[in-house]
C-alpha cells in the first residue's frame, strides 16, 4: 500500500501538499490568534515572522514608543512565536516590582533557546528560573559586595585604572580622534573582571596598542596578551551574537581556569595569612572554613549554607561581567553626549567637582568624594531617563494575576516599557527637557510636583524588586569616578558637534560610537 503511494507519487504533487500544509499552518495560527485570552490592541501579527517585519527602518525602542502612542497604556506585539504584553503605566505594574520573594513575578522572561545554546540557563541569576538555585546564588552575589573592603577595593583599582588610560590619551595628544565607547568598553570590563576574578586582564592597555603604529618592541608574548584581551572583549559585547558564540569556549575556559588556579592558590595559602578581597574570593571561601565574607544568613536550608561548584560560581561570574562591561560604558558615553550639549549643565557639574575634590588632581579620589557628588549623581540619573539602556525590564507571573483589569494565566511574558513611562506628562515636569535639577534636593522646590508624587515608582536606572540590579554600587562608583576624572581636568569636544547621537536599538539601546577629542581643560 505505501509502496504504491510513493510510485503513484508525483514531483507536481509537493506544490500541493505544501501548499496544504502551508493552509493549515496558517488557518491554525490565526485561530489561535483570534481565539486567544484577552485580545488587547496591537499590529497584526504574521506567522513565522510576528511582528518582526513591522520594526524594519525603526529602531526598537522607536517602534515600541510608536506602537504606545497608537493603541496606549497596553497592548500586546508578537516576536518568536510568543505573544508579550507591553505595559506603560505605574498603575499596570505596582504587583511586578515586589522586593519580597513571594511575589507573583520573580522572573524577567521565560528562557529561550539561544540562551541555552550559550550555555547560561540555570546559572548566576539573571537567566535563573530554579528559586531556590537564584536564592543559592543571589544571597553569594550580594555578600560579595557587601564586604567591608569592596567600595575601598572598587575605587583603589578605579583610581589605578584611571591613570594608565590617562597616560595612554596623554599619549596619543589632544588632537587624535578617539572612539570614547571603546575605551569605556575597555576600562569597564577591564574593573569588572578585576573585581570579579582578581586578575588584571590588560584590555586598556591592549587597546591602546592597536591604535599604535606597529610597535616592534613588542614580544610574541604582549602580542597573543593582546588579542586575547579583545578576545573577551568580542566575547561579552552586546548585539555581536555570532562572536559570543565563537568565542565561548575559549572564555569559558579561561574563566574555569581562573576558577581553578585561585582554588589552589587559596588551599596553599596558611589560615593566618588573609585572602585578598574579589568576587571569586568571596564565592570560593563560602561556607568553608575560610570563609571571608561579612554577611552570615541564619538560614538552614542545608542547600543554601553548601559550598559553591565552579560552574556556580562562573555563572555569578558572567552575570557580573556582561552587566557591569556594556550598560555602563554606554551610560557613560550618553552621559558625555549631553554634557557636550547643554554647556549650563557641564559648568554646574565642574562647580561641584571643583568644590568636593579640590584643585589636586594628583590625590586620590575616596568613596567619601563619590558620596558627596550628588548633582552629578543627578545628571546620570537623568541622562538615562532620556535615553535608557534598559527601556524593557521583562517580568513572568507563576501564578494568576490581574492586570489591566484582565486576568493572566501564569507564564504571561510580561515587558515594561519604561521609556515610556519616564517621559509621562503626568509623572515628570516637562518631561522632553533634559533638566538634572529634577533629582536634584527635589524636596527643597515646589517645581517638581510630579516627580515627589511618582518618581519611587516611574523611574529606574538599576531595576525594581527582587530583580535590581546588585552591582548597581560598583557601577555608580565608575560612572561618577569616570566623569569627575575627567571633565575636572579635560574637554571633551565633539568630532562633529552637530551630528545626533549615533545609537541602536535592539534589545538594548546602545552607543554606536561616539568621535572626540580629549584636550585640556580651558580654566
Amino acid at each position: 500500500m505505501l509502496s504504491t503511494f510513493i510510485s503513484s507519487f508525483k514531483i507536481s504533487d509537493i506544490y500541493y501538499l505544501l501548499t496544504t500544509f502551508i493552509i493549515l499552518y496558517v488557518s491554525r495560527y490565526y485561530y489561535n490568534y483570534l481565539t486567544r485570552i484577552n485580545p488587547l490592541p496591537g499590529p497584526f501579527p504574521l506567522p513565522l515572522f510576528g511582528n518582526v517585519y513591522q520594526t524594519l527602518g525603526y529602531g526598537f525602542v522607536d517602534w515600541l514608543m510608536l506602537l504606545h502612542k497608537k493603541y496606549g497604556d497596553i497592548f500586546e506585539v508578537y516576536f518568536a512565536g510568543q505573544r508579550t504584553i507591553i505595559l506603560c503605566n505605574t498603575g499596570l505594574i505596582e504587583n511586578m516590582n515586589v522586593s519580597s520573594t513571594k511575589t507573583k513575578y520573580p522572573y524577567r522572561l521565560i528562557i529561550p533557546e539561544g540562551f541555552k545554546e550559550y550555555g547560561l540557563d540555570g546559572t548566576g541569576l539573571v537567566n535563573n528560573t530554579d528559586p531556590k538555585n537564584w536564592k543559592y546564588n543571589r544571597q553569594f552575589f550580594t555578600q560579595a559586595m557587601m564586604t567591608p573592603s569592596f567600595n575601598h577595593q572598587a575605587v583603589e583599582w578605579t583610581n589605578e585604572l584611571w591613570l594608565e588610560m590617562e597616560s595612554y590619551w596623554n599619549n596619543l595628544g589632544e588632537n587624535r580622534e578617539l572612539d570614547l565607547l571603546q575605551w569605556m568598553h575597555r576600562f569597564t570590563n577591564e574593573m569588572i573582571f578585576r573585581i570579579s576574578t582578581g586578575v588584571k586582564n590588560n584590555c586598556v592597555y591592549s587597546y591602546y596598542h592597536t591604535l599604535m603604529p606597529e610597535d616592534n618592541t613588542l614580544n610574541e608574548e604582549e602580542k597573543e596578551k593582546i588579542k586575547e584581551s579583545e578576545n573577551v572583549i568580542q566575547s561579552l559585547e552586546v548585539g555581536k551574537v555570532k562572536s559570543l558564540l565563537k568565542n565561548r569556549d575559549y572564555f569559558f575556559d579561561k574563566l574555569y581556569d581562573i576558577i581553578k588556579k585561585r582554588r589552589i592558590e587559596i588551599d596553599n595559602t596558611p589560615l593566618d595569612q588573609p585572602l585578598r578581597h574579589d568576587m571569586l574570593t568571596s564565592y570560593i571561601t563560602a561556607n568553608t572554613p575560610r570563609d571571608i565574607n561579612f554577611v552570615r544568613h541564619g538560614d538552614t536550608d542545608a542547600d543554601l549554607l553548601r559550598p559553591m561548584t565552579d560552574k556556580q560560581i562562573m555563572g555569578n561570574i558572567l552575570d557580573a561581567m556582561g552587566g557591569g562591561t556594556d550598560t555602563t560604558a554606554n551610560l557613560l558615553c550618553f552621559t558625555a553626549y549631553y554634557l557636550g550639549h547643554y554647556p549650563d549643565v557641564k559648568r554646574r557639574l565642574r562647580q561641584e567637582f571643583d568644590e568636593i575634590l579640590g584643585s589636586d588632581f594628583t590625590k586620590s579620589i575616596t568613596s567619601k568624594d563619590l558620596d558627596g557628588l550628588e548633582y552629578c549623581e543627578a545628571v546620570i540619573k537623568e541622562v538615562y531617563r532620556l535615553t535608557p539602556i534598559a527601556f524593557l525590564v521583562g517580568r513572568v507571573n507563576v501564578e494568576k494575576d490581574t492586570v489591566g483589569g484582565y486576568t493572566w494565566p501564569e507564564e504571561t511574558q510580561f515587558q515594561i516599557l519604561y521609556s515610556a513611562i519616564m517621559r509621562r506628562k503626568d509623572y515628570w515636569t516637562d518631561p522632553e527637557k533634559f533638566d538634572p535639577d529634577r533629582f536634584y534636593k527635589v524636596e527643597e522646590s515646589d517645581k517638581y510636583l510630579p516627580e515627589k508624587q511618582h518618581i519611587k515608582t516611574s523611574y529606574t536606572l538599576f531595576g525594581d524588586g527582587i530583580r535590581i540590579c546588585p552591582g548597581r554600587k560598583l557601577a555608580m562608583i565608575e560612572l561618577k569616578f569616570l566623569l569627575s576624572s575627567i571633565y575636572r581636568k579635560y574637554d571633551i569636544e565633539m568630532a562633529d558637534q552637530n551630528a545626533p547621537l549615533n545609537y541602536f536599538s535592539g534589545l538594548l539601546t546602545v552607543c554606536n560610537d561616539l568621535i572626540v577629542k580629549v584636550k585640556p581643560r580651558k580654566f
